[in-house]
């Protein structure tokens, strides 16, 4: 049976009773009411039934043989509850007793006999009514407590992406902290972290002292110029690998800068412990190193210094160190030296010389000073190079050995160059209408933009030529940037400026840089120009350099005359210029007359 179709199905009703009759008419008048109506004449195995019918509610007579109404609204009790299955207890008028039973039971509702339609209508919709809210509800938990559980699980999913997320980000930073405190060519710790554990030992002022053995390899660029940056990069490892494998556990093994490496060492014992670790990583290092088709032999300079010898701060132990590595190699490297007393007055004594060179410098005590250039073909001295002279007011005379370092240490090289250039451009005017002036340059000057047009600048604010200056920058000075010292020499030679190369013949690519820089002249180091009379090899050289300057149309200076008859020799090579103490020595003034004009002069008389 099935409601008409105009009315709306109000669910499905169980209409249990004997009496085929009461159930044919209940069944019609539900039916047009808009309920769908299934019917049994017994209450026997009624569980059953409502499990396969699933009925939205039960009319349940009370008077039924076998099992009557009240028995099976116990036994359905036991299994559905009052909200979701209701049951309607059809009774007799007189049956007041039974009614109370049957709420008592778990009856929802109940209609007497005769039924009034109406107010089974009336029940039946409020039965049905609070069923569907129970469901309603129950469904609204349901689907609360479903969102309830997909949010908590999307909350404990993103917690755990989270937690992972976390987890990442501590690896990550533990990994940044790691290469950030770590050299990435050796990987040894790097001067960051070198830092901190010097630091912290610093601060850990009741253990025991403890040393820096400071590992610098000589001319180590030079390596890179002739072999290639690969094969520094092999000597650098193959350092490295040795330093760790002489390395005691607790010794902490670092690379500073590009050359540099560090030991910090606890030495429990004696200074001699840190002494003979020096010795050993001297010893070590100075076996050859076989790299990429070649052998190498390197030259180390090693300082040492311990927290006992300083005050125990960092950067004083490092300072310390620094020094004794400078000690090493101002006495030709390739050794080790001991920070000391006697080194400690040497490092005041360069602190004082510092201080007071930046403050002599705007006060005009460096004064130029010139050293004449001689031409072996007229004998007459056509120019000079340009001396740095320190004229201090209690000191005297300052040897350039000592301020000119101090200069390049605290970046007074720049200074240092405008504060005589001036001074000699007016010299040179006043002496001679041609004399030429050459003036030695830095590498941080090169990479200054500006510098060409400070430096033409100056020459017109004095009234120099530029074509009477000449610019003399040494191999190590170029070096620093090609591309950059290219530019600036063009520019000052596009000007009429000269340019010399100085040194020529004791770096590594002399010839590539005569052809790729703009050179006028080439200045033969005075180490071969002194032993052309009794070091046969030193002779083939200079000879050839002349032969090979002359085939480039470039001009020759030989530095470092001493005697007449190496003067004697390089005119007949066809060197052009000399220059040394036996042609003239630095004075204040620009001399005119050299000993080889002379000496000319009295034998052509």
């Amino acid at each position: 049976m099935s409601p008409t179709p105009d009315k709306k199905d109000r669910g499905l009703i169980l209409i249990v009773d004997d009496n085929q009759v009461n159930l044919d008419v209940l069944a019609r008048r539900l039916e047009r009411d808009g309920y769908r109506v299934a019917s049994r004449d017994n209450a026997v195995a009624l569980e059953a039934a409502i499990e396969i019918l699933h009925p939205d509610a039960v009319l349940l007579d009370w008077m039924m043989p076998v099992r009557n109404g009240y028995e099976a609204l116990v036994g359905l009790r036991q299994i559905y509850d009052s909200h979701h299955l209701p049951i309607i207890m059809v009774t007799a008028r007189d049956e007041g007793e039974a009614v109370s039973d049957a709420i008592n039971a778990g009856a929802n509702d109940f209609v007497t006999k005769p039924i009034d339609f109406k107010v089974l209508s009336s029940r039946l919709a409020g039965v049905l009514a609070r069923r569907q809210y129970v469901i309603d509800q129950a469904n609204m938990a349901a689907e609360l407590e479903h969102l309830v559980a997909l949010r908590t699980a999307s909350l404990q999913e993103a917690n755990a992406m989270l937690a992972e997320e976390m987890r990442e980000r501590a690896a990550a930073e533990q990994r940044a902290l790691r290469l950030a405190r770590t050299d990435s060519l050796t990987g040894l710790p790097n001067r960051l972290r070198f830092l901190e554990q010097l630091s912290a030992a610093c601060k850990a002022q009741a253990g025991p002292n403890f040393y820096v053995i400071h590992v610098d390899i000589d001319r180590f660029r030079s390596i890179n110029a002739v072999h290639g940056p690969e094969a520094g990069d092999a000597v650098l490892q193959e350092v490295a690998k040795r330093l760790l494998g002489l390395a005691a556990p607790e010794e902490l093994v670092a690379r500073l800068a590009a050359d540099e490496f560090a030991i910090l060492t606890p030495c429990p014992q004696n200074w001699e412990d840190a002494k003979l670790l020096g010795e050993a990583v001297h010893q070590t290092l100075k076996e050859p190193l076989r790299i990429p088709n070649r052998n190498l032999s390197l030259n180390i300079s090693i300082g040492v210094a311990g927290s006992g010898d300083v005050p125990c701060d960092d950067v004083a132990l490092l300072l310390a160190c620094d020094a004794a590595v400078k000690a090493a190699q101002s006495e030709g490297g390739d050794r080790i030296a001991i920070f000391d007393d006697t080194l400690a007055a040497k490092i005041r004594e360069s602190v004082t010389i510092k201080a007071e060179l930046a403050a002599g410098i705007p006060r005009g005590e460096i004064v130029p000073y010139f050293q004449p250039t001689v031409s072996f073909s007229t004998g007459e001295v056509n120019g000079a190079e340009v001396l740095a002279r320190w004229n201090h007011p209690t000191r005297g005379l300052v040897s350039p050995a000592v301020f000119i370092p101090a200069a390049e240490e605290t970046g007074l090289v720049d200074d240092l160059f405008w504060a005589i250039l001036p001074r000699a451009c007016e010299a040179a005017l006043r002496a001679s209408q041609t004399a030429k002036l050459a003036v030695n340059l830095s590498p941080s000057q090169v990479l200054d933009q500006f510098f060409p047009q400070k430096v033409l600048s100056e020459l017109n604010r004095a009234g120099f030529p530029p074509k009477r200056l000449e610019i003399e920058m040494t191999e190590t000075a170029l070096f620093a940037d090609m591309s950059a010292t290219k530019t600036a020499l063009e520019s000052l030679r596009n000007q009429g400026v000269g340019v010399a190369l100085d040194d020529f013949g004791v770096g590594f690519s002399s010839l590539s840089l005569l052809r790729e820089l703009p050179i006028t002249k080439v200045k033969i180091d005075r180490s071969f120009v002194a032993d052309i009379l009794r070091v046969q090899s030193s002779a083939t050289l200079v000879r050839s350099i002349i032969s090979l300057c002359d085939s480039l149309d470039l001009e020759v200076t030989a530095e470092g005359i001493e005697e007449e008859q190496v003067a004697v020799q390089l005119a007949e090579w066809g060197c052009h210029y000399g220059q040394g103490y036996w042609l003239g020595r630095p004075s204040a003034e620009l001399v005119s007359v050299s000993p080889w004009n002379s000496d000319r002069q009295r034998k052509a008389a």
